[in-house]
């Protein structure tokens, strides 16, 4: 292709501005959502890129072959695993993370910084880039912590924070190291880093994790070095663990139960995987599922072929209206060369405008999409994607325009010279229908699954967990009710206005993390979740008894571990026939260190709002160890709230708080992501169902174009108009009942695929193939009207004298 030739095409282009708009942004919508969908998967597959010599840095995982956790794999583990792999006698670095939220002040600021609390191997395992100070005196001095880059401009306003102060709520801190950002893609995000003996943890629960096996309080990586041997690593933590109390004292019963299966099982997953790791139980910040993530690239290929297709449909077309000049080129001596590169230069020249326009209209659309997937992008428009986004338009020219090429160097210049033109072959008509049957099949699979992931999502948000979450507030602290200014907090929140009751609990109702194992006389050791409350936290909730008693304030005081409440799944588990039969036994620890609790009462089970997995088992403690404020609102929540935010400074002014309504927790932690898949196949669908309204619109126009005479001779033989509408719909409707024969089983199949996971499901039923394809019918009806309706007004005498 010459230059020359990009010169005639861009004339072209601008002598039909119609055309020209319809394509190019047809063509800028397809490449932006696969650059922004294609971008998300490459920010996906390149998580923790930035740590050195990564292919030897593994994080230690483990998985409790208990049935109350899910079988599932966590991304935190017991710290004495640390211990036992420097043990192994194998060439290696370990260390541990704990992740921990701190409020300090800065200045009249209050904020909460996320720390990462870890010991000395982190330093030489991941080399964070220091930008100011000494960051090995600042993760080995107590009371110091280093701040990352950003952190250190919101707080201060510059960088140079070295030697400044933060005021905690119990003591300072020093500022003696500023380090880089870390990148979007990491699972290890920070505002600070600082040691785990720096006074961040109470000493005495560091102690107990530290020298504990069983208790998940933060994450190990290991970077093994050369002639470090993976599995004789693993092998010594399986050992640490067998020979600890929880296997040989506290959990032997279920041990003895496991048929040589270890309590806990543990694997070195490689840094670059955790991510992405299909056994992982994580949270939606620091992984993704796998299937999900390719899915979406497969999305935005789709899309990209859609616009694409779309684009060569309209092009043929206009390769057939332009028979005539194509005949007068080649008379005048246009060799076939000539011909091809000045279709192929049109082609070209609109596929690198679109991409251009595309490039430009994801820049803009970037702060949507990152908020709708909830996830930060650094690495989205680099000079690398660019040039590889604008390489790939380029090439898609060349491959979109063969066909019109193609088509027009079959132009014979005789017949069209002759006035013959406007025909096509049959092969290229056939072509072009299966393109626009296969934009139609694409967009009734996604607009079907869509429409389900969005039914089940809608019905997940509308389960009844078993209380209303609507009069309800909950917000946390760093402290428990052993401290007197909680115990000022909670008498101050029940003398707000608006405020019915005040309720206390060690985490959210719905935790499943904290496990305890109980026995009944006679019975088996019984795995529950353990939840630890106050004695107001049932009638706050407003959960109701279905045998016996629950904790009272009027009876029962904040730390009496003589009596529990179970659930009904739980008082199930322990082997009583009905919730009464539970009432009054006795139910003991394992271990024998606690002595035998009664059973008051058995309360009603909570369902997972989620729809997916059944009720856990359960068991309730008094004690004041909680710090977890559950607030009942009498009056509007929101006024509540406002009320909360004055009071809270006069008690705790060096920390920050942040009351969440019951509702908006739920929707964030159950279904949030399921809403911004639904979101994403919904942008998705639009775009397919757009580019299947263009592409029939334009075949609609070439149809009644192509069978004008066909249609004349008809109404010459006395063909009425609703004769003419039908021959003109029929050909349409086909088209759409072609792609729906493909689309409707791929819809159905994705249907039930992401069904698969819920224990309640919403009746889908077929309505959401019926809706899909009654909206395929609806974009074909307003798609063709104009030309259906032209095709029936065509005056016979005009017709056949044109």
């Amino acid at each position: 292709m010459k230059l020359r030739d990009f010169r005639v095409g861009w004339r072209l282009l601008a002598k039909e501005p119609a055309y020209s708009s319809v394509v190019i942004t047809g063509l800028a919508a397809g490449i932006a959502v696969c650059f922004l969908l294609l971008g998300l998967v490459r920010h996906s597959l390149s998580y923790e890129r930035h740590v050195p010599e990564r292919e030897h840095v593994f994080q230690l995982m483990e998985r409790w072959n208990l049935a109350v956790l899910g079988n599932e794999w966590f991304i935190t583990t017991s710290l004495p695993s640390r211990d036992a792999a420097l043990a192994s006698g194998q060439p290696l670095l370990a260390t541990t993370v704990v992740d921990r939220n701190v409020d300090v002040r800065a200045g009249s600021q209050v904020v909460s910084l996320g720390v990462e609390l870890v010991d000395a191997d982190f330093e030489k395992i991941f080399q964070p880039k220091v930008l100011a100070g000494d960051l090995h005196e600042a993760i080995t001095r107590p009371g110091a912590l280093a701040l990352a880059r950003a952190t250190a401009l919101r707080l201060f306003g510059t960088v140079d924070a070295v030697g400044k102060t933060l005021q905690g709520d119990k003591q300072n801190y020093i500022v003696l190291a500023v380090v880089a950002d870390q990148p979007a893609a990491t699972t290890m995000g920070f505002d600070s880093l600082a040691g785990i003996n720096s006074g961040f943890l109470p000493p005495g629960t560091l102690k107990n994790f530290e020298s504990a096996w069983g208790g998940n309080l933060g994450r190990v990586y290991l970077k093994l070095l050369p002639g470090s041997d993976r599995q004789a690593v693993l092998e010594a933590v399986r050992t640490g663990l067998r020979n600890s109390r929880l296997v040989k004292r506290d959990y032997a019963e279920q041990v003895a139960a496991l048929g040589g299966r270890d309590l806990i099982e543990y694997k070195l997953t490689p840094i670059a995987d955790v991510y992405l790791d299909p056994d992982q139980k994580g949270t939606s910040d620091v992984h993704a599922d796998a299937r999900t993530i390719y899915g979406l690239a497969a999305v935005a290929v789709l899309i990209l072929l859609l616009a694409a297709s779309n684009y060569v449909n309209l092009a043929t077309v206009r390769t057939l209206a332009r028979q005539r000049e194509i005949a007068v080129r080649k008379v005048l001596g246009a060799s076939a060369p000539a011909v091809a590169r000045q279709f192929l230069a049109e082609s070209v020249l609109v596929c690198l405008i679109a991409t251009g326009c595309g490039l430009l209209l994801a820049w803009l659309m970037l702060p949507v999409f990152s908020d709708l997937v909830q996830r930060r992008f650094d690495n989205m428009f680099t000079p690398a994607a660019i040039a590889a986004t604008v390489l790939f338009g380029g090439v898609l020219g060349l491959a979109a325009g063969a066909y019109p090429t193609w088509s027009a160097l079959h132009v014979r210049a005789t017949a069209a010279l002759a006035g013959r033109s406007g025909s096509e072959t049959p092969r290229g008509l056939w072509l072009r229908r299966t393109l626009t049957a296969l934009q139609f099949a694409a967009a009734i699979a996604l607009t079907g699954t869509t429409l389900a992931v969005a039914w089940q999502t809608h019905y997940a948000s509308t389960l009844n967990p078993g209380f209303n979450p609507a009069p309800l507030i909950m917000f946390g602290a760093h402290n428990d009710m052993r401290d007197p200014r909680m115990r000022g907090l909670r008498d101050a929140l029940v003398r707000l206005p608006g405020v019915e009751g005040v309720a206390e609990s060690s985490n959210d109702i719905f935790a499943n993390n904290n496990v305890t194992t109980l026995r009944r006389d006679g019975g088996e050791a019984t795995d529950l979740s353990l939840h630890i409350v106050s004695p107001e936290f049932f009638s706050v909730y407003g959960l109701k008894a279905v045998a016996g008693r629950l904790f009272d304030p009027a009876l029962d005081a904040p730390n009496q571990p003589d009596r529990v409440v179970v659930n009904a799944s739980a008082a199930r588990a322990l082997g009583f026939v009905t919730p009464q039969d539970a009432v009054g036994k006795s139910i003991a620890d394992t271990g024998g260190d606690v002595k035998p609790r009664q059973i008051v009462g058995v309360v009603a089970d909570v369902r997972n709002p989620s729809g997916r997995g059944s009720a856990q088992s359960s068991v309730f403690y008094l004690r004041d160890q909680v710090k977890v404020f559950t607030v009942r609102c009498s009056g509007d929540p929101a006024t509540v709230m406002r009320e909360i935010a004055q009071v809270w400074p006069r008690f705790f002014p060096n920390e920050t708080q942040d009351p969440l309504r019951m509702a908006s927790f739920i929707a964030r932690e159950f279904y949030a992501d399921d809403l911004r898949l639904a979101k994403l196949l919904a942008a998705s669908s639009a775009i397919a169902i757009a580019i299947a309204a263009f592409g029939i619109y334009v075949l609609a126009a070439y149809s009644v174009q192509r069978r004008t005479k066909e249609i004349v001779l008809r109404k010459l033989y006395g063909a009425g108009q609703g004769a003419i509408g039908k021959l003109v719909a029929r050909e349409f409707a086909t088209l759409v009942a072609a792609g729906a024969l493909l689309g409707l089983p791929l819809a159905w199949i994705a249907t039930q695929r992401y069904l698969a996971p819920f224990t309640e499901r919403a009746p889908v039923g077929l309505w959401t193939l019926a809706a899909a394809l009654a909206l395929a019918g609806l974009v074909t009806l307003f798609s063709t009207l104009r030309h259906t309706l032209a095709a029936v007004r065509i005056t016979p005498v005009r017709a056949l004298r044109d």
